[in-house]
């Protein structure tokens, strides 16, 4: 039987990894998250919000989906790395220009005023590349399976975010204008490094200015599929945001991003299981791939039903101390309201990381797409009704949709039953044994 723990760099070394750098960077966005709470109110949280999710948007859509084709096809070794690098940069230096030619175009026509407005309002011309490079070139150390490389990047990047709001927080200074650059700024400063770490060598110029096409045809052909998949989840997980700015207040939207951003810590395990796995699973032959993926699905989706319940437990006086009155009770219900979709998506998390790497990422897409069109039916109609508490409960039963298709596509796809993928088995214990007796044996190995 192929061990989920065992082959290219120790999968279970590399979960624990992630798992653990996860609640480092979660943990600075949820400082940051605190801070900008305490310092802005819940109406400037809300539009800082809103500025953010704006960019990821436009980020997203922008990316072409480059990063994902280099992660599959830096596994399938049909084009090499120097190609796929130079194709990369060459999308990212396109992006800007695009870029700033819009946010030029719009100051023209509407003036400096989209969710920031006066002289932040440029920040969307540093913003949006900056994310877009981001996205891309981290795609380099996922595709390679360096996730240590990788899991460094992301810490910096949310600690120099943080720390830098605590600097203007302690000046005096802190307003949404400056937290909008100190967060594009960390961005940059991890682009920085990220293109230091995949090589600078590596960078043929000439393939820079002409890319080649053929090449990028494909990185574009492949991963626009799954950007798709991740935009109508982006989509999903944020558009009601700006739904409660509409038809509730900027406030509003500040409780819901309280609510939202304690509810997906429970992610934070399925996330770095889905992150290992997927270069993973794309590299092992179809039969080890459809042994491997229900066994840790399962698991997970335990783990996360148990962290969900804990987290609603808790989070009446995690909400109340660390973000104050302004947030408390208003967030607590939509985070309860948000738990079983959540737990959902962790399944979906783990089931989409097999679709993509059997060629078949196209399923995440409908999932992803059947979800939000779920979402934004259900929204137009409670979002007004019961405001944010409705978008809570709307996202939750699109999230539940979502499962419901992937769990479809992936029985189709892999010939494995829906149980097997939900439901934890008593022999999983012997998993779980082994993987103990790893641990237990290291200090004396080591020694």
């Amino acid at each position: 039987m192929h061990d989920a723990s065992e082959g290219r760099g120790g999968f279970l070394f590399n979960v624990n990894l992630v798992f653990l750098s996860q609640i480092a960077i979660y943990g600075f966005a949820f400082g940051l998250r605190v801070l900008l709470a305490r310092g802005l109110g819940d109406s400037g949280l809300g539009t800082y919000s809103l500025f953010f999710v704006g960019v990821l948007v436009a980020g997203g859509v922008a990316n072409l989906g480059v990063g994902l084709g280099n992660i599959y096809f830096l596994n399938k070794s049909q084009y090499d790395y120097r190609t796929l690098l130079s194709n990369s940069i060459a999308v990212i230096l396109w992006t800007a220009v695009v870029g700033w030619v819009i946010v030029l175009i719009w100051a023209a026509a509407y003036g400096r005023d989209l969710f920031i407005e006066g002289d932040a309002y440029w920040l969307w011309g540093l913003a949006l590349p900056a994310v877009i490079g981001y996205t891309i070139l981290t795609s380099f150390l996922h595709g390679r399976s360096r996730f240590v490389a990788l899991q460094t990047i992301a810490i910096a990047q949310g600690g120099v975010a943080l720390v830098a709001l605590i600097a203007l927080d302690a000046a005096d200074e802190l307003d949404v204008g400056t937290a909008v650059a100190a967060w594009t700024g960390s961005f940059l400063a991890a682009d920085l490094a990220c293109l230091l770490m995949i090589g600078l060598g590596q960078i043929d110029v000439g393939t820079v200015i002409g890319p080649k096409m053929d090449a990028l045809r494909e990185q574009i052909k492949y991963g626009a599929q799954g950007q798709l998949a991740n935009m109508a989840a982006l989509f999903n997980y944020r558009l009601d945001q700006f739904l409660v700015a509409a038809f509730v207040s900027t406030a509003g939207v500040g409780h819901y991003t309280v609510a939202v951003g304690l509810s997906e810590s429970v992610w934070w395990i399925s996330s770095a299981v889905s992150l290992v796995m997927l270069p993973r699973l794309t590299a092992m032959t179809e039969e080890a791939a459809q042994e491997v993926t229900p066994l840790v699905c399962r698991n997970t989706f335990m783990i996360s039903i148990v962290a969900g319940l804990g987290l609603v437990a808790v989070s009446p006086v995690v909400i109340d101390v660390l973000f104050g009155d302004e947030f408390y009770p208003d967030s607590f219900l939509p985070l309860v309201l948000l738990m079983p979709g959540i737990v959902a998506a962790s399944a979906s998390r783990v089931l989409g990381s097999y679709l993509f790497s059997q060629g078949k990422v196209i399923y995440n897409t409908y999932a992803s797409v059947i979800a939000l069109v779920v979402s934004i039916g259900l929204d137009f109609i409670a979002v007004p009704l019961f405001e944010v508490e409705g978008a809570a409960a709307m996202s939750s039963i699109a999230y539940v949709c979502a499962l419901i298709a992937t769990l479809h596509w992936y029985r189709k796809v892999s010939g494995g039953s829906i149980r097997e993928a939900l439901v934890p088995h008593l022999d999983d214990r012997k998993h779980y044994m082994r993987m103990l007796r790893r641990v237990m044996d290291r200090p004396a190995r080591d020694g």
